[in-house]
C-alpha cells in the first residue's frame, strides 16, 4: 500500500471495524456480480467504492432507454452498449484501486465454472430465477457465499446462503423447473428499491469479507419501501432439497429462449456454436438500420424490430411477445448474417 492509496481511503480506514488491516483484505478480494442492472450496478458501484480488488461483472444484455432511471451513473452516452462494459468502464475510471473486468455472456450451467470460478463471493443481481438457480447450485457445491437479491416495485429482499452453514435459495423457493413470467413488467421497479437493495448487498459483502458477522446468514430480509417496513424472517432447511443434500439440482434449464424481464426482449441462444465477424456486417445491413457498433454487439433495426448480434451468435430481440415468435425471427436472422 503507497500513500496516495492511504489518503484515497483515510475516510474509510478511520471506520473501527475496517482499518488498514481490513482494507488489504478488501484489496484482496475477488468478488462477481451477476447481473448489472438496477440491483447489480448500484452494488458494482459501492463495492468499488469499498475497494474490492478485483470485481468481475457479468451481464447478457445492452443499455436501454428505459434501462437509465435505475442504472447508477449511466448516460444516453452508454446506449446500445453492454451494460457490464458499460459499467467496468465507469467503475475503471473513478476507482483505480479495483480492476473491474466485464463479461457479456448469458449464464447457464454449462458455462457457470468458467465464469464464475476463483470468487470469493457470488452477489446475485440477476432478475430471473433460471439464473439464481444455477448460482445456486454452483455456490454450494463450491462453498462460495452466494448473496441473493431481488427487487420488484417497491419490495425488496436479500438473504446470504452459505451451505452446509445456511439453508439455500431452493429450501426458500423451490426450483419447479417452470418458466413462470417475470412480474417486474406489471409491476415496474422502483428505483429506490434497487438502489437500497443494491448498497445492502455491497455492505453484506464488505462484512463477510472482513469477517464481520451478518444478520442475513439464515435469514431473509424483505424491505418495503411503501411502509418503511424491514422484516426479517428465518429460513428453515428443508430435507428433500437436492442442494443442501450434496447433489446438483436435478432440474436443470436449458432454453434457448428466455423472454427478459419487463420490456418484451428475447435473448436467444444458437443450438450450435458461432463465431460472427461483426464487422462484416457492416456490408450485410444497411446504414440506415444500424444503431450501434462495438467489438462485442452490432445494433440494428429489423423491421421496426431492435436486434442486438453478439460475436457468438445470440441475439437480443426487441418487441416480440412469445418464444415462437422469437425463434422465428432469431432463424431469419441468422439466415440473413452468416
Amino acid at each position: 500500500m503507497n500513500m496516495q492509496m492511504m489518503d484515497y481511503f483515510a475516510r474509510q480506514t478511520a471506520v473501527q471495524e475496517v482499518g488498514i488491516n481490513g482494507l488489504k483484505r478488501l484489496q484482496s478480494a475477488k468478488v462477481t456480480v451477476v447481473g448489472a442492472g438496477g440491483v447489480g450496478s448500484a452494488a458494482a458501484y459501492f463495492l468499488a467504492s469499498h475497494g474490492i480488488g478485483h470485481l468481475k461483472l457479468i451481464d447478457q444484455d445492452i443499455v436501454e432507454e428505459s434501462n437509465l432511471h435505475r442504472l447508477l451513473g449511466m448516460d444516453d452516452g452508454d446506449l446500445h452498449v453492454p451494460k457490464a462494459e458499460a459499467l467496468a468502464r465507469k467503475l475503471n475510471s473513478r476507482h483505480p484501486w479495483t480492476r473491474t473486468e466485464a463479461i457479456v455472456e448469458t449464464l447457464r450451467t454449462g458455462n457457470s465454472r468458467e465464469l464464475l470460478d476463483q470468487t470469493n463471493l457470488i452477489v446475485d443481481g440477476t432478475d430471473n430465477f433460471r439464473s439464481r438457480y444455477v448460482l445456486n447450485s454452483f455456490a454450494a457445491e463450491n462453498r462460495i457465499p452466494y448473496l441473493f437479491t431481488s427487487a420488484i416495485a417497491n419490495q425488496g429482499h436479500l438473504s446470504l446462503f452459505n451451505p452446509p452453514t445456511t439453508p439455500c435459495l431452493e429450501c426458500l423457493i423451490q426450483n419447479s423447473g417452470s418458466n413462470s413470467p417475470e412480474s417486474c413488467e406489471t409491476l415496474g421497479v422502483n428505483p429506490s428499491t434497487v438502489g437500497i437493495i443494491g448498497t445492502l448487498a455491497a455492505a453484506e459483502t464488505v462484512k463477510r469479507i472482513l469477517g464481520l458477522t451478518s444478520n442475513l446468514l439464515g435469514y431473509l430480509l424483505t424491505i418495503d419501501l411503501a411502509g418503511p417496513d424491514f422484516v426479517s424472517t428465518a429460513i428453515k432447511r428443508r430435507d428433500d432439497c437436492r442442494v443442501c443434500n450434496g447433489s446438483s439440482s436435478e432440474i436443470v434449464h436449458r432454453d434457448s429462449v428466455v423472454m427478459l424481464c419487463g420490456d418484451n426482449v428475447a435473448n436467444v441462444l444458437p443450438e450450435r456454436g458461432i463465431e460472427i465477424d461483426l464487422q462484416s456486417l457492416n456490408g450485410k445491413i444497411a446504414r440506415e438500420s444500424i444503431v450501434a457498433t462495438s467489438e462485442s454487439v452490432f445494433v440494428y433495426t429489423r423491421q421496426n424490430r431492435r436486434v442486438s448480434v453478439f460475436k457468438t451468435g445470440r441475439l437480443l430481440i426487441g418487441d416480440v411477445h412469445t418464444e415462437e415468435a422469437a425463434k422465428q425471427v432469431a432463424s431469419e436472422v441468422w439466415n440473413e448474417i452468416l
